[in-house]
């Protein structure tokens, strides 16, 4: 006769995946074990700065729309990526099997909190690094953990609606880089956070994290399939060291979002057309802009905690940065060689002309950030301004990888293919040869 017992969350487990050794266990702990030294070594340093040095005026202020900030772009980065997602192994044992939903997914559920509250713990170490320690360290740690509990829930709770929290999400990061920009005392006195804070942030995190765990067992298929293929393709390109393949992905799944779009007719010479279809595209992404707008303050902020001499490459970074998120048509067209034969242009004009709205993007954020950011004079901005459209246009015409090339040891990252370094080298250095000029001013 079939075996009629109960099959436990614990058993599709252990089938899924089978037990692994311990001796391979601590062999695969080595490398994260140092990468996360490393890391915290240079965290120590950067918190130790921060808390040494006096909090500057308004600094409770911007501690807080920093804060707004990350928080929005981390729940909008956990809801792109699902959060609770299963994958191809997983996902006939979540609908199939006669375990409950909610006990197979709650492990990975239990994990994302416990990420959620160590990223939020680790934040106010960045936020005292830039504008210093404006409340207790143990009060800061306790009010960061558990907002980003908080967060992590709200996006799991958040998860089977798909478009109306990114939007909101979106004008709430808006709304911190504007305050960002506006003087603190324009607003009235700052209310430091203190342990009611803290008790009240964890208070909301409990809340989420009960309705998040409720909302488990009415997850679809829909809801786990789409981050589970996100997190596939993300582990093989940076395996392969290729985000495109990433890029792919999530400019089909913004395609997915937007369903369709309302035909027109474009009039004037292709060159224009061509412009006009750039900036069409741009509408349709409206992430590249808040990027845009969001690298605004960086700047300024790091002239807060850093070097007067820093804060110009710094600048240049950050103009890249901006002016790389406006250039998704321009790689577009480098990297398809179909489209280019289709269109019937050069691929000079083709290049140009998709060239407009990110030349033109980085000449208005240098502007803007140059009027506002200390240590940064007229010819600091338009050397950022110039080498951001400069290394911009290197990156985004430069060749695929080719894995057949030959391959060199040089003794620091092991084997490695020429094809790879040659691309990697093709707009990383100029931009830092271009910083060291920025600050050598």
């Amino acid at each position: 006769m079939p075996d009629r017992r109960a099959v436990t969350a614990l058993a599709v487990a252990r089938r899924v995946r089978p037990p692994v050794p311990w001796r391979l266990r601590i062999t695969r702990l080595y490398a994260p074990f140092v990468n996360f030294s490393i890391v915290g070594l240079v965290g120590y340093g950067w918190v130790h700065a921060g808390l040494t040095r006096t909090p500057h005026a308004g600094g409770a202020w911007t501690a807080l729309w920093l804060s707004v900030l990350g928080a929005a772009v981390l729940m909008k980065v956990v809801l792109a990526a699902g959060p609770v997602f299963a994958g191809p192994d997983r996902m006939f044992w979540v609908l199939s099997s006669p375990a409950p939903r909610a006990a197979l997914l709650r492990p990975r559920f239990l994990v994302l909190l416990a990420v959620g509250a160590a990223v939020g713990a680790c934040w106010p170490a960045v936020v005292s690094g830039i504008v210093g320690a404006v409340v207790p360290p143990l009060v800061a740690v306790g009010i960061g953990s558990g907002c980003g509990v908080a967060v992590v829930a709200g996006a799991v709770a958040l998860q089977r609606v798909r478009v109306a929290p990114q939007g909101w999400l979106s004008g709430l990061a808006g709304l911190a880089v504007v305050a960002l920009l506006v003087p603190p005392g324009w607003f009235g006195p700052q209310v430091d956070g203190g342990p009611g804070a803290v008790g009240a942030a964890w208070v909301l995190a409990i809340g989420l994290a009960v309705l998040a765990a409720a909302s488990l067992r009415h997850l679809r298929r829909s809801d786990l399939a789409a981050g589970g293929a996100l997190a596939g393709v993300a582990r093989v390109s940076v395996s392969w060291f290729d985000l495109a393949l990433l890029g792919a992905v999530v400019a089909e799944r913004r395609a997915r979002t937007l369903g369709r779009v309302k035909s027109v007719r474009l009039r004037g010479s292709r060159l224009v057309v061509l412009a006009w279809t750039d900036a069409l595209r741009l509408r349709r992404t409206p992430n590249a802009a808040l990027v845009w707008a969001a690298l605004l303050p960086a700047p300024a902020l790091v002239s807060l905690s850093w070097e007067g001499a820093v804060v110009p490459a710094v600048h240049l970074v950050a103009a890249f940065l901006a002016t790389d998120r406006l250039a998704a048509g321009l790689k577009f067209v480098c990297r398809s060689p179909a489209m280019r034969r289709a269109l019937g242009l050069p691929d000079r004009q083709l290049r140009l002309a998709h060239l407009v709205f990110p030349a033109a993007g980085a000449v208005v954020w240098c502007g803007v950030t140059a009027a506002f950011t200390p240590h940064v004079s007229v010819l600091n901005a338009l050397i950022s301004a110039v080498g951001a459209v400069a290394v911009t246009y290197r990156i985004a015409t430069r060749p695929p990888i080719d894995y057949g090339a030959a391959i060199i040891d040089f003794g620091v990252l092991g084997p490695t293919p020429l094809g790879l370094i040659a691309q990697f080298s093709r707009g990383p250095v100029l931009l830092a040869v271009l910083a060291v000029v920025q600050m050598s001013l």
